[in-house]
């Protein structure tokens, strides 16, 4: 081909000469250099001792298609005690470390991180610490969203009368009525010497809003209530990591949560209702604007041994 012939095909279609200019640029680019994963480290136990026959399930994942779709690799490893991980070109690897007899953890590392941030996928020291699953509870469970609702008249509780049966019910009833329940978890909020809701001003627009949200349990029993869970620990925290509720007084029956509009919630909890122990997670909290009426929910999970005096309550 002649240079008139590349001149004329150049001036007719720059556009096109463009774009695959660009393409054969990014090509080559991602070919000799692009993301690295990069991971080097060790699976342990909680007492820091390498644990063998550790399974790796992989997911290597990087965008296409200028990141509408992503494109995924799967890979899966058995590992005793240290690995190390390479893979160009990807963005991000997923990874389940897996090892029976232990919780499972999953974990997505990202070369958008800065190198050796826990998160990661370029580290030199990544270690990876697995629990032992131990014995599990005997455990009833129950999640309720529990309703105070001044328009429709409503209050949704947690019916705990008949926990010595196995049985964790969600009762609707009528908003100021006597209430036909021995025990219960009840909505309410902090109220002032005339038993009005105390409100506060919220956001930007000054919204008036309960200030105080309470998880109140309803018992004459006195040994009832709860103790809340300390929760100085992992930094991953979940239901799961409460395994043995305490053998001390369980002196509040009431849980007060300060409250701040858009606000995010994870509180945990032990709770004891007559012989039986359990645990507990509030992970939701609302208060609807309305000027007219006072409308809360609180959203709670709970785990309840079904044997009488057995403190574990380890779950999966």
């Amino acid at each position: 081909m002649t240079d008139s012939n590349n001149r004329e095909i150049i001036t007719k279609y720059p556009l096109i000469i463009f774009v695959i200019i660009a393409v054969a640029g990014t090509f080559l680019f991602v070919n000799t250099s692009g993301p690295k994963i990069h991971l080097v480290g060790k699976v342990t136990d909680m007492n820091n001792l390498e644990l063998e026959d550790v399974t790796l399930n992989l997911d290597f994942s990087r965008p296409k298609n200028f990141g509408l779709e992503s494109e995924d690799l799967r890979e899966t490893r058995k590992i005793n005690g240290s690995f190390t991980i390479e893979k160009r070109h990807y963005t991000s690897v997923s990874i389940s470390f897996y090892k029976p007899g232990y919780r499972i953890e999953h974990i997505t590392f990202y070369t958008s991180k800065e190198a050796n941030n826990p998160l990661s996928a370029i580290q030199e020291n990544c270690h990876i610490k697995l629990r032992e699953i131990g014995t599990l509870a005997a455990l009833v469970k129950g999640d309720a969203h529990l309703e105070y609702d001044e328009e429709r008249q409503l209050l949704r509780v947690f019916d705990l009368s008949e926990v010595a049966d196995g049985n964790l019910n969600i009762k609707k009833l009528k908003l100021g009525e006597a209430i036909p329940l021995k025990k219960y978890l009840r909505l309410d909020f902090e109220r002032d010497s005339q038993r009005e809701i105390i409100l506060q001003e919220h956001g930007k627009y000054k919204k008036l809003l309960p200030k105080t949200f309470c998880l109140r349990f309803v018992s004459s029993d006195p040994d009832d209530g709860f103790i809340p869970a300390d929760t100085t620990g992992p930094d991953k925290m979940d239901i799961t990591w409460l395994t043995q509720a305490p053998e001390g007084k369980y002196a509040t029956k009431e849980l007060k949560f300060s409250y701040k509009e858009g606000m995010k919630i994870q509180f945990f909890f032990y709770i004891k209702c007559g012989n039986h122990y359990g645990k507990g997670l509030i992970s939701h909290i609302q208060a609807s604007d309305n000027a007219k009426y006072k409308n809360g929910l609180l959203f709670v999970k709970l785990y309840i041994n079904k044997n009488q005096n057995d403190l574990n309550v380890n779950s999966y």
